[in-house]
Protein backbone atom coordinates (compact mmCIF):
# COMPACT_ATOMS: atom_id res chain seq x y z
CA UNK A 1 0.00 0.00 0.00
CA UNK A 2 1.44 3.37 -0.47
CA UNK A 3 1.99 5.95 1.34
CA UNK A 4 -0.87 7.93 -0.09
CA UNK A 5 -3.59 5.31 0.31
CA UNK A 6 -2.35 4.84 4.18
CA UNK A 7 -3.15 8.41 4.39
CA UNK A 8 -6.62 7.82 2.54
CA UNK A 9 -7.33 5.31 4.43
CA UNK A 10 -6.93 6.24 7.44
CA UNK A 11 -8.56 9.39 6.73
CA UNK A 12 -11.46 7.43 5.67
CA UNK A 13 -11.63 5.55 9.32
CA UNK A 14 -11.20 8.75 11.50
CA UNK A 15 -13.86 10.48 9.91
CA UNK A 16 -16.47 8.10 9.66
CA UNK A 17 -18.25 8.78 12.73
CA UNK A 18 -18.53 12.81 11.70
CA UNK A 19 -22.43 13.08 10.85
CA UNK A 20 -22.74 16.19 9.45
CA UNK A 21 -26.60 17.03 9.92
CA UNK A 22 -26.08 15.84 13.35
CA UNK A 23 -22.88 18.40 14.34
CA UNK A 24 -24.64 21.51 12.52
CA UNK A 25 -28.19 20.09 15.03
CA UNK A 26 -26.18 19.73 18.05
CA UNK A 27 -24.24 23.03 17.57
CA UNK A 28 -27.39 25.01 16.96
CA UNK A 29 -28.48 23.19 20.06
CA UNK A 30 -26.26 24.44 22.01
CA UNK A 31 -26.66 27.77 21.37
CA UNK A 32 -30.16 27.68 22.94
CA UNK A 33 -30.25 28.10 26.65
CA UNK A 34 -31.90 25.01 28.90
CA UNK A 35 -35.32 25.68 29.69
CA UNK A 36 -36.01 27.91 26.22
CA UNK A 37 -37.04 26.94 22.82
CA UNK A 38 -38.08 23.50 23.42
CA UNK A 39 -40.29 23.08 20.33
CA UNK A 40 -37.04 24.34 18.44
CA UNK A 41 -35.14 22.14 19.49
CA UNK A 42 -37.14 19.23 18.82
CA UNK A 43 -37.47 20.31 14.82
CA UNK A 44 -33.44 20.39 15.34
CA UNK A 45 -33.12 17.09 16.06
CA UNK A 46 -35.55 15.95 13.29
CA UNK A 47 -33.46 17.52 10.85
CA UNK A 48 -30.69 15.53 11.80
CA UNK A 49 -32.94 12.66 11.02
CA UNK A 50 -34.37 11.61 14.77
CA UNK A 51 -38.08 10.42 15.15
CA UNK A 52 -39.55 12.57 17.71
CA UNK A 53 -43.14 12.77 17.83
CA UNK A 54 -45.69 15.70 18.42
CA UNK A 55 -45.65 17.57 21.60
CA UNK A 56 -42.24 16.05 22.95
CA UNK A 57 -40.65 18.70 25.11
CA UNK A 58 -36.67 18.53 24.80
CA UNK A 59 -35.42 20.74 27.46
CA UNK A 60 -31.94 20.58 27.09
CA UNK A 61 -28.96 19.09 24.51
CA UNK A 62 -29.20 15.53 23.71
CA UNK A 63 -26.13 13.20 23.69
CA UNK A 64 -26.02 10.43 20.62
CA UNK A 65 -23.27 8.18 20.23
CA UNK A 66 -22.60 5.23 18.32
CA UNK A 67 -22.07 4.11 15.02
CA UNK A 68 -23.51 3.68 11.94
CA UNK A 69 -26.65 6.19 11.08
CA UNK A 70 -27.44 6.79 14.93
CA UNK A 71 -30.37 9.26 14.19
CA UNK A 72 -32.52 6.52 13.14
CA UNK A 73 -32.27 3.98 16.20
CA UNK A 74 -33.73 6.78 17.96
CA UNK A 75 -37.61 6.88 18.14
CA UNK A 76 -39.28 9.40 20.85
CA UNK A 77 -43.20 9.08 21.19
CA UNK A 78 -45.71 12.05 21.08
CA UNK A 79 -45.90 14.23 24.14
CA UNK A 80 -42.71 13.24 25.99
CA UNK A 81 -40.55 15.38 28.45
CA UNK A 82 -36.72 15.21 27.90
CA UNK A 83 -34.57 17.03 30.46
CA UNK A 84 -31.49 18.37 30.18
CA UNK A 85 -28.26 16.10 29.44
CA UNK A 86 -29.78 13.09 28.55
CA UNK A 87 -27.43 10.31 26.51
CA UNK A 88 -28.36 7.77 23.93
CA UNK A 89 -25.68 4.95 23.71
CA UNK A 90 -27.28 4.31 19.65
CA UNK A 91 -25.58 0.52 18.82
CA UNK A 92 -28.87 -0.69 18.79
CA UNK A 93 -32.56 0.57 19.39
CA UNK A 94 -33.89 2.66 21.58
CA UNK A 95 -37.83 2.92 21.71
CA UNK A 96 -39.24 5.80 24.00
CA UNK A 97 -43.42 5.31 24.27
CA UNK A 98 -45.74 8.47 24.04
CA UNK A 99 -45.87 10.50 27.35
CA UNK A 100 -43.03 9.54 28.60
CA UNK A 101 -40.47 12.07 31.39
CA UNK A 102 -36.89 11.74 31.81
CA UNK A 103 -34.77 13.06 34.31
CA UNK A 104 -31.72 15.07 33.91
CA UNK A 105 -28.44 13.07 33.32
CA UNK A 106 -30.28 9.52 32.06
CA UNK A 107 -28.10 7.42 29.99
CA UNK A 108 -30.11 4.92 27.54
CA UNK A 109 -26.98 2.00 26.71
CA UNK A 110 -27.24 -0.46 23.78
CA UNK A 111 -24.07 -1.07 23.63
CA UNK A 112 -21.97 -3.63 25.82
CA UNK A 113 -18.92 -6.40 25.24
CA UNK A 114 -18.70 -10.37 25.57
CA UNK A 115 -17.18 -11.65 28.26
CA UNK A 116 -13.66 -12.73 26.99
CA UNK A 117 -10.48 -14.19 27.99
CA UNK A 118 -8.55 -12.44 31.47
CA UNK A 119 -6.37 -11.53 28.95
CA UNK A 120 -8.64 -9.18 28.29
CA UNK A 121 -12.39 -9.38 29.70
CA UNK A 122 -13.95 -6.90 27.61
CA UNK A 123 -14.47 -8.90 24.14
CA UNK A 124 -16.57 -7.94 21.35
CA UNK A 125 -18.58 -5.72 21.33
CA UNK A 126 -22.59 -6.67 20.69
CA UNK A 127 -25.66 -4.47 20.68
CA UNK A 128 -29.50 -4.76 21.98
CA UNK A 129 -32.16 -2.81 21.65
CA UNK A 130 -34.07 -1.05 25.11
CA UNK A 131 -37.57 0.24 25.07
CA UNK A 132 -39.53 2.55 27.56
CA UNK A 133 -43.06 1.87 27.28
CA UNK A 134 -45.79 4.64 27.33
CA UNK A 135 -46.47 7.17 30.42
CA UNK A 136 -42.94 5.61 32.27
CA UNK A 137 -41.51 8.50 34.00
CA UNK A 138 -37.66 7.67 34.53
CA UNK A 139 -35.92 9.82 37.12
CA UNK A 140 -32.84 11.66 37.01
CA UNK A 141 -29.47 10.26 36.30
CA UNK A 142 -31.04 6.69 36.35
CA UNK A 143 -28.66 4.12 33.84
CA UNK A 144 -30.18 1.94 31.37
CA UNK A 145 -28.33 -1.35 30.27
CA UNK A 146 -28.66 -2.44 27.23
CA UNK A 147 -31.45 -5.01 26.16
CA UNK A 148 -33.86 -3.61 28.72
CA UNK A 149 -37.74 -3.11 28.75
CA UNK A 150 -39.36 -0.53 30.98
CA UNK A 151 -43.22 -1.32 31.32
CA UNK A 152 -46.21 1.55 30.51
CA UNK A 153 -46.97 3.08 33.54
CA UNK A 154 -43.55 2.23 35.62
CA UNK A 155 -41.66 5.00 37.70
CA UNK A 156 -37.59 4.33 38.07
CA UNK A 157 -36.21 6.37 41.17
CA UNK A 158 -33.35 8.62 40.78
CA UNK A 159 -30.27 7.06 40.29
CA UNK A 160 -31.26 3.63 39.65
CA UNK A 161 -29.56 1.30 37.31
CA UNK A 162 -31.60 -0.66 35.01
CA UNK A 163 -30.14 -4.20 34.36
CA UNK A 164 -33.08 -6.22 34.07
CA UNK A 165 -36.78 -5.40 32.78
CA UNK A 166 -38.85 -3.46 34.85
CA UNK A 167 -42.94 -4.68 34.71
CA UNK A 168 -45.95 -2.38 33.87
CA UNK A 169 -46.66 -0.19 36.78
CA UNK A 170 -44.32 -0.33 39.41
CA UNK A 171 -42.02 1.80 41.52
CA UNK A 172 -38.27 0.15 40.73
CA UNK A 173 -35.36 1.95 42.47
CA UNK A 174 -32.27 1.01 43.60
CA UNK A 175 -28.69 -0.17 42.09
CA UNK A 176 -29.46 -2.67 40.65
CA UNK A 177 -32.87 -1.38 39.79
CA UNK A 178 -35.62 -3.29 41.94
CA UNK A 179 -39.33 -3.44 42.55
CA UNK A 180 -40.39 -1.55 45.97
CA UNK A 181 -43.93 -1.28 44.96
CA UNK A 182 -46.88 -1.53 42.59
CA UNK A 183 -48.86 1.49 41.69
CA UNK A 184 -52.69 1.99 40.98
Amino acid sequence: MSRLSHIREVFREETAGIRPRLGLSQLLVGLIPVGAGSRVRRVLYRMAGVDIGKGTVVLGRMRLTGDGRITEKLTIGRNCFLNDHVCFNLGGTVTIGDNVSVGMDCLFLTITHEMSSREARGGATVCYPIGVADGAWIAARVTVLPGVSIGPGSVVGAGAVVTRDIPANVLAAGVPAKVIRELE
